[in-house]
């Protein structure tokens, strides 16, 4: 588990140096990850799933709305409800840097030999396979 954690660490710094351009704090971050994960969500769900305030979580969606990489919609049946949810702007921003984020994993395969990259192919089957059984 610890393996994993490191390698999930080490992927996610790659791919926030990879958006540095949009400028987006790690806690930006994180309200985006709840609502990439979740789709869209009231400010009450996500200072719960982020374990912040109201308040705070407020100030990110305001900047993270001032760069249009999200935004607030009214519910149509109770117009107190108010949902935030991703925008085009940031799908095609996501999209376009994914296609870095992979270009940068390749020249990282592409240090490795042929041998080592197959090892780590064949154990990732692997490890797949062991989660597809149960």
């Amino acid at each position: 588990m610890i393996l994993f954690k490191e390698i999930r660490e080490l992927i996610k710094k790659s791919m926030i140096k990879s958006f540095e351009d949009c400028e987006i704090t790690s806690s930006q971050w994180m309200l985006l990850g709840a609502l990439l994960k979740n789709g869209k969500m009231t400010m009450s769900e996500l200072s719960n799933y982020m374990g912040l305030s109201n308040s705070t979580v407020s100030g990110i969606v305001d900047r993270l709305e001032k760069q249009e990489y999200i935004k607030r919609v009214r519910d149509g049946n109770d117009r107190r409800k108010v949902y935030v949810e991703i925008t085009e702007k940031f799908n095609d921003v996501a999209k376009k840097k994914h296609g870095v984020v992979e270009r940068n994993l390749e020249e990282k395969l592409h240090k490795v030999s042929d041998e080592e990259l197959n090892i780590v192919i064949d154990g990732l089957k692997i490890l797949k396979k062991i989660f597809e059984e149960e």
